[in-house]
């Protein structure tokens, strides 16, 4: 079986050689090195490597920049970034620019295995801290959002994040199937979700549905 080829691009060379006998034991390999992203650039175009690991803060171009070199080349980049940052902004920025995950170095070691397995199956990782820091920007910002619903939009708002189907909401509502289809069009719109789960996890904590127990 092939095995899963690693670039690393950080400017701290400890980091660098920790990673690599971190991941090399653990059955990748690591092709290659650099230590900003002009470089990091070049070993891409020359390695094509399964997964990408980068770090964001770097002298010169920096790590977004680095992201967008790759992404521009190759949209089939798979881009990990390992940063010291668990800022919410920095992270959905460069899941934007085209980055498949963002963990942060004070993760367990585990958790940088984990990214990379996933990411090389061509998934999609965020660390535990990055991602509830994501969760809470954007219910910030939904909350605010809630308001702007119709009273209609409001209803499939609730009966979606219930489990509900189309055609029991028209049921409930009085409604076509389609009107109610394009209501709940809207409503994710309006809020800036793209599935059930973003609509689960914002009506729980905006008190329309119950948070499930916890453990």
């Amino acid at each position: 079986m092939e095995k899963t080829t690693i670039l690393l691009i950080d400017d701290h060379a400890i980091l660098r050689e920790g990673y690599q006998h971190l991941l090399n034991a653990h059955g990748f390999d690591v092709v290659a090195q650099a230590s900003n992203a002009e470089e990091g650039y070049r070993l891409y175009s020359q390695h094509q490597p399964s997964v990408c690991i980068i770090d964001i803060s770097m002298p010169g171009a920096g790590g977004l920049e680095c992201i967008r070199r790759i992404c521009s080349r190759d949209d089939h980049a798979r881009i990990l970034i390992c940063s010291m940052h668990e800022d919410s902004n920095l992270a959905m920025r460069a899941m934007e620019m085209g980055a498949r995950g963002y963990i942060t170095k004070s993760c367990p070691a585990s958790v940088l295995i984990d990214a990379v397995t996933t990411i090389a199956k061509n998934g999609h990782y965020l660390s535990t801290e990055v991602a509830r820091s994501i969760a809470m920007e954007k219910l910030v910002h939904n909350d605010q959002k809630v308001h702007s619903l119709s009273h209609q939009e409001f209803a499939v708002f609730r009966m979606v994040a219930e489990g509900k189907s189309i055609n029991e909401m028209a049921e409930n509502l009085a409604l076509a199937p389609k009107t109610v289809s394009n209501y709940k069009s809207n409503m994710m719109r309006k809020l800036g979700t793209h599935n059930l789960a973003d609509i689960i996890f914002l009506a729980q904590k905006t008190g329309l549905i119950s948070m499930p127990p916890s453990n």
